[in-house]
């Protein structure tokens, strides 16, 4: 049987938020053009090798505006050492399934344009609704909706269940 709450030390640390994560690129600029036009992200370019992405809505007066946080530390290399799979993928949220299926058809598009190496059909799978697909630098992304919201948030909420 299945425990709904584990007895765990205290940690460490008090983490008040994740907030970042490297991600290579060999290619700045396009990588940056991919960021802002194709997913509609935030960069702020700090040093000539390196940016940072966000989520946009962190404006005042815009929906998520609140304390800045910035998601993605991106940096400019010469060559891709450990090219990545499929199953190490970053993730982008959508609205709904229309907004998948748009988010398909623009990528397909522009493939040429963003440098994809590969844009996967969307699908309903594991409580969603998504597509993925490979960039210039073979890192996977997947566009997705969540249609069982209440599935995700129940699994929280039970915790660990092996």
């Amino acid at each position: 049987m299945a425990t709904t709450q584990l007895e765990r030390p205290a940690s460490a640390i008090r983490t008040t938020s994740l907030e970042r994560g490297t991600f290579l690129t060999t290619d700045l600029a396009a990588a940056r053009r991919l960021f802002e036009e194709g997913l509609d992200l935030e960069c702020v370019r700090y040093a000539p090798d390196a940016l940072y992405v966000r989520e946009r809505g962190h404006r005042p007066g815009e929906p998520l505006a609140g304390a800045p946080y910035l998601v993605l530390d991106v940096r400019e290399v010469p060559s891709i050492a450990n090219p990545q799979a499929m199953l190490n993928h970053w993730g982008v949220f959508v609205a709904s399934q229309s907004d998948v299926d748009r988010a398909y058809a623009i990528l397909v598009e522009n493939k040429e344009r963003y440098g994809l190496r590969k844009v996967q059909k969307p699908r309903a799978a594991h409580g969603a609704y998504s597509f993925y697909f490979e960039d210039a630098d073979s890192n996977w992304w997947e566009v997705e909706h969540r249609i069982l919201k209440r599935q995700y948030e129940t699994l929280r909420k039970i915790g660990d269940v092996v």
